[in-house]
């Protein structure tokens, strides 16, 4: 019997927030869009934070969030390429690659639709399972509903109950692996991240050989800003979960995060080795392959990436220019 696990780890990263005075330059862009749920709906209050990837003296970000119609529009950046995550609470984590072109009679980049996926929903476990809790019968049933109210009050928010509940279990079963997991996702809600990924550290101690724990705490290292430890975190883990094609997406993208390209590169290809139809992949491949002035080996991942099925549409539309840009 397993056990409940909130929310999963962020498998798509999270990049490394930070404001910044934007730098002059001289020529400006603009860009435009909306993110909708899978049926279509405005998303209001997604969180948007934009990080130039181009070449520039400093760092230049941006953040904001969208309207209550779902739409986002910024103008004034620098031209060139972008790297914008939108992030909400219930939704799984997305980030986007594009190029801005300058702004001309007022015109703007069309982000399009950007379209986020729910992330997954966990009911809770009626009982901890026996292998993680020893004892009287009736004491594993006291510890299982203690355990089952606190997942309950963290999937409702109730987090102050939900961390009572947890660290009630943890304090006469303190090895309890998906009690240190779901406390590590309360702080993380609250974002404290350096609590959350002490718990999350915890869980990859307990069980080594499960990948979400590693994932999740590259991902609070780099909400923390910690971006290069992330990395580093996932690929001394990356030997223990080499047909993991999850972990192996989630470590491409935190190297790409952290400036690393070739171990980017490397992950996505044993991605694609091991879920060959997995199309994101492709697209995240290809723009690694376009900085590296790889331009025909570019051309033909975003091309079969044009051609496959179920492809985020802000990516495909991207893609499509990128081609264009390509064969001039």
């Amino acid at each position: 019997m397993r056990y409940a696990v909130l929310a999963g780890a962020v498998t798509l990263g999270l990049t490394l927030l930070a404001a910044s005075p934007p730098a002059a330059f001289g020529a400006t862009a603009g860009i435009r869009g909306r993110v909708i749920d899978q049926a279509g709906n405005p998303l209001p209050d997604v969180q948007i934070e934009m990080v130039f990837k181009g070449e520039t003296r400093k760092p230049v970000t941006k953040s904001q969030k969208t309207d209550k119609d779902g739409g986002f529009v910024r103008m004034g950046v620098p031209d060139g390429p972008w790297q914008i995550t939108f992030t909400k609470e219930g939704y799984k984590t997305y980030i986007m690659e594009i190029t801005l072109s300058l702004v001309s009679l007022g015109g703007f980049s069309e982000a399009g639709d950007v379209v986020l996926e729910p992330a997954p929903v966990v009911s809770a476990a009626p009982q901890i399972p026996g292998a993680e809790v020893a004892g009287p019968p009736e004491e594993v049933a006291k510890i299982g509903k203690t355990y089952a109210a606190a997942i309950e009050a963290a999937t409702a928010g109730r987090y102050d109950e939900a961390q009572a509940g947890l660290e009630e279990v943890l304090a006469q079963h303190p090895d309890v692996a998906s009690a240190h997991y779901n406390l590590g996702y309360v702080h993380r809600m609250r974002e404290d991240w350096k609590a959350a990924e002490a718990e999350y550290v915890r869980v990859t101690e307990l069980e080594p050989d499960k990948a979400d724990a590693f994932i999740a705490v590259a991902a609070v290292r780099e909400a923390d800003r910690r971006t290069a430890e992330a990395a580093e975190g996932l690929l001394a883990a990356a030997a223990a979960f080499p047909a993991d094609p999850t972990f192996q997406y989630a470590l491409g993208i935190t190297c790409i995060n952290a400036g690393r390209p070739v171990e980017a590169e490397a992950a996505f290809r044993k991605v694609l080795e091991l879920q060959p139809d997995n199309a994101e992949t492709h697209f995240q491949l290809a723009t690694i392959l376009v900085g590296q002035a790889k331009t025909a080996e570019a051309v033909s991942m975003l091309e079969t990436y044009v051609g496959m099925a179920g492809q985020n549409q802000a990516n495909l539309a991207t893609a499509q220019s990128l081609i264009a840009a390509l064969k001039k």
